[in-house]
């Protein structure tokens, strides 16, 4: 049984949690958008480090509110 701090996800099932092409999730790779690593020729992304990244975009994007906004 995978621990979910073990768990990781593929180029494939990322590009359908973002609603975008595959090849696109390549890219974001390869430019380091992306907290990727590859084992052999094919990309991974463990989902802890997925939720540290989109956890980090909510709390900046959070801090950079007008405060007549809040």
């Amino acid at each position: 049984m995978k621990s979910r701090e073990n768990a990781m996800y593929d180029t494939t099932k990322l590009a359908k949690f973002f609603g975008v092409t595959e090849r696109t999730v390549l890219e974001w790779c390869r430019k380091g958008k992306l907290p990727a690593f590859k084992i052999g020729r094919k990309w991974k992304i463990r989902v802890v480090d997925l939720q540290k990244m989109i956890d980090r975009k909510i709390h900046t994007s959070k801090g950079n509110t007008p405060p007549h906004l809040l």
